[in-house]
């Protein structure tokens, strides 16, 4: 993960935009809908779909506060810098998801259940933490 840097070339500074954020939800739900369908068979495809979830929420809170940026690594550092609501496990948590979803779009690497079992409660925690921070910002 790449610390957040507000002059770094990959981020630029926007008006806040509020119906972003409402948008980055409703697409944010209609992905859960999407993932619920979905069988263990699918494992690869659904820790693709957490991943573009927790992004989308992020993008979601950067956009709130008035930032975009291009780098997946940025904004995982801005979560990390602004919101310590989020442990360290659960930012290594967000990093490591990332890092699966780049061997899957990168390498066709092909995700074990396993990784599922271990690690889809935080994932779900993570989400909701996630959610919960753009509705509340987003009323």
């Amino acid at each position: 993960m790449q610390p957040w840097d507000r002059n770094s070339p990959d981020v630029s500074k926007m008006t806040p935009d509020k119906e972003k954020a409402r948008s980055l939800l409703r697409i944010v739900a209609l992905r859960e809908k999407d993932l619920k369908t979905k069988s263990e068979e699918f494992t690869t495809l659904i820790v693709e779909g957490y991943y573009e979830i927790v992004k989308e929420l992020i993008t979601a809170i950067l956009s709130l506060d008035g930032y975009k940026t291009v780098s997946h690594e940025l904004l995982i550092g801005y979560l990390a810098e602004y919101h310590k609501e989020f442990s360290s496990a659960q930012i290594m948590t967000i990093d490591k998801l990332r890092i699966a979803r780049n061997d899957i779009a990168y390498r066709g690497v092909m995700i074990k259940p396993d990784y599922l079992a271990r690690n889809k409660t935080e994932i779900l925690e993570i989400i909701s933490k996630l959610k919960e921070i753009v509705v509340r910002r987003t009323r």
